[in-house]
């Protein structure tokens, strides 16, 4: 089976050699890999290019055209029966694609499959901080509609559910798209995951999943929520209907907190710093939000606990 490796990459010059090298070391060899640089400013199309390897085809963007419009082109681009993305600033375990592979040979009923992640900091050193999977679809398919527990950069995903949904990534989203893509796999795919860390996801501060100055990026994963109830109770979600009054009104709605707490998303953002061991990115989004509300003791609360968790690392 030849694997597609779709990776998007935006100024990931620090990142990308250490990315493409952790495809090249793999056991499983049938791969292709498909970068492209999204119009970076930095050294990322120079450093995709250095390497000498066939199965290597590199792109460029004229100008930023986002993670979804990239990824959805890379994906026309591809000819393999597995398709996986591929984050210009992560890693992959030796044996990842050839425990895929296995997987999908044993099991020929499931479409999509993923695995267990562990975080490293930016600088690649790991962390005691891992994302759990189950192994059976009943249990994930109730877990995901509650939470994001399956949407992530370690799904494999069959060609043709690809081809049948239409696109990889919806344009709506800029965060969170990876939940509303594992949403719609599971509404008619039956997927699994292997319960080994198979893939190491880097913290990086300024990446899509965690540059959140605004609500309104947070609010996205209510849509997701809001989309998926919809196709399960009418067929078509108000993006596939193309209900844009409708789209805004639940947005409206979901901003309701954030409008009435004008610093209720960096508290939240802050929270999740810390416990992915954040801890700087965590006291910048306080100091910010102190300087927008400085009469707010929440955010006095937040940003002393943040500092007392730093300094005794407790």
């Amino acid at each position: 089976m030849l694997i597609s490796v779709l990776m998007p990459a935006y100024n990931t010059e620090k990142y990308l050699a250490e990315a493409i090298n952790s495809i090249l070391d793999q056991t499983h060899q049938n791969w292709e890999l498909l970068i492209c640089d999204d119009a970076s400013t930095d050294k990322t199309y120079h450093i995709a290019n250095s390497f000498e390897d066939s199965r290597i085809t590199v792109f460029k963007n004229e100008v930023n055209l986002k993670k979804p419009k990239t990824t959805n082109w890379l994906f026309k681009q591809s000819k393999g029966q597995i398709i996986t993305i591929h984050d210009a600033d992560d890693l992959s375990s030796c044996d990842r694609f050839e425990k895929i592979i296995d997987k999908f040979k044993k099991d020929k009923s499931i479409y999509a499959c993923g695995h267990e992640i562990q975080r490293i900091s930016e600088k690649g050193k790991h962390l005691n901080l891992y994302r759990r999977k189950s192994v059976q679809f009943e249990e994930i398919q109730e877990l995901m509609a509650h939470d994001n527990t399956d949407g992530d950069p370690s799904l494999f995903i069959k060609r043709e559910v690809i081809e049948n949904l239409g696109e990889i990534y919806r344009p709506y989203f800029q965060n969170n798209m990876d939940y509303d893509l594992a949403l719609r796999i599971i509404e008619n795919y039956k997927t699994t995951n292997i319960t080994e860390v198979l893939s190491y996801y880097r913290n990086v501060p300024d990446s899509i999943s965690k540059e959140v100055k605004s609500y309104k990026k947070l609010i996205t994963q209510d849509i997701t929520k809001f989309l998926a109830s919809e196709r399960k109770e009418i067929g078509l979600d108000a993006l596939q209907r193309q209900d844009w009054s409708l789209i805004k009104a639940k947005e409206e709605e979901f901003s309701k907190p954030y409008v009435k707490d004008k610093t209720l998303h960096l508290r939240k953002m802050a929270s999740f710093f810390m416990y992915v061991k954040m801890n700087r990115t965590a006291i910048d989004y306080m100091l910010i939000a102190i300087r927008k509300e400085p009469f707010k003791f929440e955010n006095w609360r937040t940003i002393q606990y943040c500092l007392r968790k730093s300094i005794f690392k407790i």
